[in-house]
């Protein structure tokens, strides 16, 4: 009959069951040995690649860097450092390789050419600049205008006045603030107009630098003058060559731009001591500015006529 066959089917089912589950240990450990080997942990550290990077690197460099291939990479390389050498160069100072050179006919004429001279060697900037650009220069220290005007140069021309106890340029400070006030002098009420060059005002106050500086140089010399017109050889001081370095004319020209450029004291001092200074700025010597003006050449009066022609 139908149940009695499914009874029996169940009872088989369930035997071969049992037989499946009774095993003897032995069995046991004998199949979890044999199991093992497949269920292994992965080796947590496997090999290296770098030999095989390493070996391809250096595959590379064979096949491609012969030695004539590195001797071009590196001269590239000192082409590329060089050319960046001469742009900062030029950055600090333009006219560093070629520098404009004072030529002018004796008096009013070679007076004018210097103020030209002296305006580009200042600014950094060449003649056919833009008059607007180089009366508005200003250079990280802070030095301003066509002539790089300083703080202490305009308080002794009456221009400018430090607040009370401030420190300012060569007074405490390495650099010019101009925290102060102005005082109208010749119409100039501000720093702006300063940098505008409102009523030619820095072309006024160059001129009497001038002026103010021949007075220093020549009360400090005692009105000797004897060095004027002549080679003169400075033996020390700044880029001055072991056996000296000789400027092959000294002329006024060149003696009232390094007293703007440098001071007009230490000019002095050091045409008596035969030592050049260096300009602050640039760290050029005096014996450069010099040079830079030893064909251009005027007197006192030609300065005084200068100051006078603006008052009229």
């Amino acid at each position: 009959m139908v149940p009695q066959k499914t009874t029996k089917l169940q009872e088989t089912k369930t035997s071969r069951t049992d037989t499946n589950i009774l095993i003897e240990p032995s069995q046991q450990s004998q199949h979890s040995q044999i199991s093992a080997p497949t269920s292994s942990p992965q080796n947590p550290n496997p090999p290296s690649s770098h030999p095989l990077l390493i070996k391809k690197i250096k595959k590379f460099f064979k096949h491609n860097c012969t030695s004539s291939r590195i001797i071009l990479c590196f001269l590239i390389l000192l082409i590329i450092a060089a050319i960046i050498t001469v742009i900062l160069l030029l950055r600090r100072n333009p006219f560093i390789f070629v520098r404009p050179h004072c030529k002018s006919q004796f008096g009013d004429p070679s007076l004018n050419a210097t103020f030209d001279i002296l305006g580009q060697l200042e600014t950094g900037q060449s003649a056919d600049s833009d008059p607007v650009n180089l009366y508005s220069t200003v250079n990280p220290l802070n030095c301003i205008g066509k002539y790089q005007f300083t703080e202490p140069i305009l308080l002794n021309l009456g221009y400018y006045k430090p607040l009370p106890g401030d420190v300012y340029y060569k007074n405490g400070s390495d650099k010019n603030w101009w925290r102060g006030t102005w005082t109208g002098k010749n119409g100039c009420y501000s720093y702006q107009e300063f940098l505008e060059n409102k009523n030619n005002v820095q072309e006024r106050a160059i001129r009497e630098a001038f002026q103010l500086n021949l007075s220093i140089i020549n009360q400090t010399l005692s009105s000797n003058f004897s060095f004027l017109d002549q080679p003169f050889k400075f033996t020390s001081g700044c880029n001055v060559l072991i056996d000296g370095t000789v400027v092959k004319n000294v002329t006024m020209a060149g003696i009232l731009a390094s007293a703007h450029l440098i001071d007009a004291v230490e000019v002095a001092n050091s045409l008596l001591n035969a030592t050049s200074p260096c300009d602050d700025f640039r760290k050029e010597s005096m014996t450069m500015f010099l040079s830079d003006f030893d064909e251009c050449d005027f007197r006192k009066e030609n300065v005084d006529a200068a100051v006078v022609a603006f008052d009229k």
